[in-house]
C-alpha cells in the first residue's frame, strides 16, 4: 500500500492529475477554459495538505503601469460581483498571452520551491507592443519607464521594499514599469516540481485604471464617514499587483498615503483586511511572522515557514531584517522552544531545499515521475527513518530533520512511499510515534503539504471558523494569501471534507464589512 492518498489512477502515490499528460501529470499549460476547474481527487482519513504560491499574472489593459515587485500571490485572476465601483461583473479574461515580468533591470535569476532551480515562468517571454497610459479624460500620457522585459528577480513573489505598509507606519516600494498582459489560464504551482495546476479566486481587473480607481477611493471617503462597499468593490476585485500600482498613483495624485488615510477611517477586523490586501506578500508575512513570535503563536510559524517556497522564504528573510533590523533565524533561535521545533524553523530559513530543475520537470511530463526520482536513494531514506525511530530505542530526531528538510517533495513522496511498502506503517503514524509537541505538529504539517496542499488550508480554514470564537488573524491571513494562488481548489476541499461552502462558514462566523470583504475574495 502506498504512503500516499489515492489520486486518481496514478501509481506512487503521487498528485492528482488535474489534465492530460504522462505519469498522472498534467500538459502544461494546458487550453482549458478560464474559470475550468480540476476534479476532486479522493481523500482518506489519512491525508492532508495543498500548493503553494503561483506565478503572477499582470492585467491586460492599455497603460502602463510599475509592476508588483514580486509576483504578488500568483496569477490566476477573475472578477468578481460588483457594489458599483468597477467591480468586474460579466468581464471575460481578456485575450492575448502574459510578458514576463521585469524587476529592477536586473539579470535572469534562479526561482523555486526548492534549492537552486530556475524559474520557468507560465506564459511566452515576448515584451508587449508599447501602449498610452490613461490619464486624466481621453488625453493619452506616454509611460515615464521603459518597458524592461525580463524574469523575476532573487525573491521571486516578492520585492525588495521596505517594511509593512500597516496603518500609519511603513513605505512605499519602488517600482519599474512595465506593459502587463492578460493572466493565463490556470495556475502552474509554485512548486516548479509540482505539475498540478490551482487557480486562485481573485484576478487582474481586465479594464483596470488606477487612476479612476484612485479618484473612486477618494471620493468613498470624503464627507462623513467612509462608503465602505465602493472600497470592498475595488479592493476585492484587483489583483495584489494592481493594488500596488493603486497605492503609488494615490500618494501621486494626491500627495496622501492611502494606506494610512484609510486607516483612519476604518477599525477592525475590516481594517487587518485592507491591509493585508494592500501589503506585499513578503510585508504582510514578514509581519506575521514577527507578530507570532510575539505572541506565541508556533502554528503561524509553520503555516508560514513550513510551505513557503525557497524564494519566498529568501524574500521573507530580507524582507523582515529590513523591517525590524532584525536577523529572523536570531529571532527563532531565542525565541522558540523546543530544540527539534526550533531546529526545522532554522532549517526551513535556510531556503535550501532540493527541487527538481525545469529540464527535469519537462523530463517528468514526458516520461514520467519516475525519470526524476532516485528510487535507490528513497529506499535508503526509508531505512535511514526507520533506523532513526522504530527500529531503536529513543529517536534520532537530527536524522528525521535532514531527509525532511532537504528532500524535495517528489522524492520525500517516494520515500513515504518505500517506508510504508517496506515497514508497513504511514509516514505520519511514524511522526505521531516518534515525536511530541510542536515538532510533531510541525513534521505532520510537512507530510500533509506534500500530500495536498489546498486540503491543509482548507483544514486551517476549518479550524480557524470552529468552535467558540473565531481566530480571526488565521482566517485573513489564508484566505488573503491564497486568493491568487489556489482559493478555488481550498473552495473544493472544503466541501469535500465538511459537506459545506467554504463561502457558508465564513459568512455564518463572521459579520457587517469583515464579512462583505471575506466573501468578496472568497466568491
Amino acid at each position: 500500500m502506498s504512503g500516499y492518498p489515492p489520486y486518481g489512477n496514478q501509481g506512487g502515490g503521487y498528485p492528482p492529475q488535474y489534465g492530460g499528460g504522462n505519469s498522472g501529470y498534467p500538459n502544461y499549460p494546458q487550453d482549458n477554459s478560464f474559470q475550468q476547474q480540476p476534479p476532486m481527487p479522493g481523500y482518506n482519513d489519512s491525508q492532508s495538505c495543498a500548493s503553494l504560491y503561483g506565478t503572477t499574472a499582470a492585467p491586460s489593459n492599455n497603460m502602463n503601469y510599475p509592476p508588483a515587485p514580486y509576483d504578488s500571490y500568483g496569477g490566476n485572476q477573475m472578477s468578481n460581483p460588483s457594489y458599483g465601483m468597477g467591480g468586474g461583473n460579466n468581464y471575460p479574461p481578456p485575450p492575448g498571452g502574459q510578458p514576463p515580468p521585469s524587476m529592477y533591470g536586473q539579470p535572469p535569476q534562479q526561482f523555486g520551491g526548492y534549492g537552486n532551480s530556475q524559474y520557468q515562468p507560465p506564459y511566452p517571454q515576448q515584451p508587449p507592443p508599447p501602449q498610452q497610459f490613461g490619464g486624466y479624460g481621453n488625453a493619452p500620457v506616454q509611460p515615464a519607464y521603459p518597458q524592461q522585459p525580463g524574469p523575476p528577480p532573487p525573491g521571486g513573489m516578492y520585492p525588495n521594499i521596505p517594511g509593512p505598509s500597516d496603518f500609519g507606519q511603513g513605505g512605499m516600494p519602488p517600482f519599474s514599469y512595465q506593459q502587463p498582459g492578460p493572466p493565463p489560464q490556470e495556475q502552474q504551482s509554485v512548486f516548479l516540481a509540482s505539475l498540478e495546476n490551482y487557480q486562485g479566486t481573485v484576478f487582474p481587473f481586465p479594464t483596470f485604471n488606477a487612476e479612476a480607481d484612485c479618484q473612486g477611493l477618494r471620493h468613498a471617503m470624503q464627507g462623513a464617514g467612509t462608503n465602505e462597499r465602493v472600497l470592498i468593490d475595488v479592493v476585492a476585485n484587483r489583483s495584489n499587483f494592481q493594488r500596488q500600482h493603486i497605492k503609488l498613483t494615490y500618494k501621486t495624485m494626491f500627495g496622501t498615503d492611502l494606506v494610512k488615510q484609510l486607516g483612519g477611517e476604518l477599525s477592525g477586523e475590516f481594517k487587518e483586511v485592507i491591509s493585508a490586501l494592500f501589503d506585499a506578500p513578503a510585508t504582510y508575512e514578514a509581519w506575521s511572522l514577527h507578530k507570532a513570535m510575539s505572541s506565541g503563536k508556533e502554528g503561524t510559524l509553520r503555516e508560514i515557514l513550513l510551505t513557503r517556497t525557497n524564494a519566498e522564504i529568501r524574500a521573507i528573510v530580507d524582507t523582515f531584517k529590513r523591517t525590524y533590523n532584525k536577523d529572523l533565524e536570531h529571532e527563532i533561535s531565542h525565541r522558540v522552544r523546543g530544540a527539534d521545533f526550533k531546529r526545522m524553523l532554522i532549517s526551513a530559513v535556510q531556503a535550501n531545499r532540493e527541487e527538481l530543475t525545469p529540464q527535469q520537470i519537462q523530463q517528468a511530463r514526458q516520461m514520467g515521475i519516475e525519470s526524476v526520482i532516485d528510487r535507490n536513494r528513497a529506499r535508503q531514506d526509508a531505512e535511514d527513518l526507520y533506523k532513526a525511530g522504530a527500529g531503536k530505542f529513543g529517536t534520532d530526531e537530527k536524522t528525521f530533520n535532514a531527509i525532511f528538510a532537504r528532500r524535495s517533495y517528489y522524492q520525500l513522496r517516494a520515500t513515504f512511499e518505500e517506508y510504508q511498502r517496506k515497514h508497513g506503517k504511514d509516514i505520519a503514524q511514524v511522526i505521531r510515534s516518534e515525536f511530541s509537541g510542536d515538532a510533531q505538529d510541525a513534521y505532520l504539517v510537512l507530510i500533509s503539504c506534500i500530500r495536498d496542499r489546498p486540503t491543509f488550508f482548507a483544514e486551517r480554514i476549518h479550524k480557524a471558523v470552529s468552535g467558540l470564537g473565531t481566530r480571526d488573524s488565521t482566517l485573513i491571513r489564508v484566505i488573503v494569501t491564497r486568493s491568487e494562488i489556489d482559493l478555488a481548489q481550498i473552495k473544493q476541499r472544503y466541501q469535500h471534507l465538511y459537506n459545506r461552502s467554504l463561502a457558508q462558514d465564513v459568512g455564518g462566523d463572521t459579520s457587517g464589512d469583515y464579512k462583505r470583504i471575506l466573501l468578496s475574495i472568497v466568491k
